[in-house]
């Protein structure tokens, strides 16, 4: 949960990465969802609206009574590259013969899933960091981490097809 500290106040901030539902709490107690992007609380004289903009991509803004506040900044374009770039090189490698001859490794579909679901957890553990070089590291243990996978995966499907024959 990301927090903010506001004329006293703890505002926190919570967004599931796979559903985008979005969670607001003030000084601990649930805020109330009124619709999409606005909650509303009650500080015990009269309700407060808080206005959510944005999501943990292209960052988070919240509009109350006191002003305008960042929760979490923008996605960075390097961020988004070294995210994806583990699925961009296993569709790449994975569908090229000559490659697979080198190093075996599923692509097509199949890596291109795995790729994506390992570019979504790159972009959600790079932007917990704010040192570019441990951005770099981790995307870099996460694309070796995705080409493992489907290599272990392209060597069960020969495997398996080498048996039936």
């Amino acid at each position: 949960m990301k927090t903010v500290q506001v004329e006293g106040k703890t505002i926190g901030y919570e967004e599931s990465i796979w559903t985008g539902k979005k969670t607001l709490t003030v000084n601990g107690a649930v805020c109330r969802k009124v619709s999409k992007t606005q909650f509303a609380y009650w500080d015990g004289e009269k309700e407060h609206y808080i206005i959510v903009n944005g999501n943990l991509y292209k960052g988070i803004t919240l509009k109350m009574e006191e002003g305008e506040f960042v929760v979490e900044k923008k996605t960075a374009w390097y961020e988004y590259i070294l995210s994806f770039f583990a699925a961009l090189l296993i569709i790449v490698w994975g569908n090229s013969p000559a490659l697979c001859e080198i190093f075996l490794m599923v692509g097509g579909a199949i890596g291109g899933a795995i790729g994506a679901v390992f570019g979504v957890l790159n972009l959600g553990w790079v932007k917990k960091t704010e040192k570019v070089w441990l951005k770099i590291l981790i995307s870099l243990g996460t694309t070796v981490l995705a080409v493992l996978v489907c290599h272990f995966i392209g060597v069960a499907i020969v495997d398996f097809l080498v048996s039936l024959t």
